[in-house]
């Protein structure tokens, strides 16, 4: 991926985007991770879950308008790749959350940040070279 990024400054300048668009959807994952877990005390993998599903919704507008610079022409199937490619990040992010807590010994809150990393470079190239893919220009 390193490879990649540093041979296309505008996939650098989308991926640089991408993540401050994920870090700001993190934080809302996270923070209703923590609401739902502490607070109304859900299982933490379904708190992990409904997060997540939160801040894919926020993702999918800031990343289609703003990262991948998608327009105003709105698509189902654009949607349902970027929920499928989200679905697939979503089951490494809980697998990942199960292992570092069950398996490491990690609080719910630690393995959920460590977590959260593990699924951003999936979440990226699947929603570049797939879901938005139509929006490229000649960056390779």
């Amino acid at each position: 991926m390193k490879k990649l990024i540093s041979n296309s400054p505008e996939l650098l300048r989308q991926f640089i985007k991408f993540s401050l668009v994920g870090a700001l959807n993190s934080l809302v994952h996270f923070c209703i991770f923590i609401v739902l877990y502490r607070l109304i005390t859900m299982h933490y993998l379904a708190a992990s879950a409904t997060g997540y599903c939160v801040g894919m919704i926020n993702s999918y507008v800031l990343n289609r308008r703003w990262t991948f610079s998608g327009g105003q022409e709105k698509t189902r199937s654009e949607f349902v790749k970027f929920a499928f490619i989200n679905i697939i990040a979503l089951l490494i992010n809980v697998g990942s959350l199960s292992f570092f807590k069950e398996k490491i010994g990690l609080s719910a809150e630690a393995g959920q940040v460590f977590a959260i990393g593990a699924s951003l470079a999936i979440n990226f190239l699947g929603n570049r070279f797939w879901t938005f893919k139509k929006y490229e220009s000649s960056l390779l």
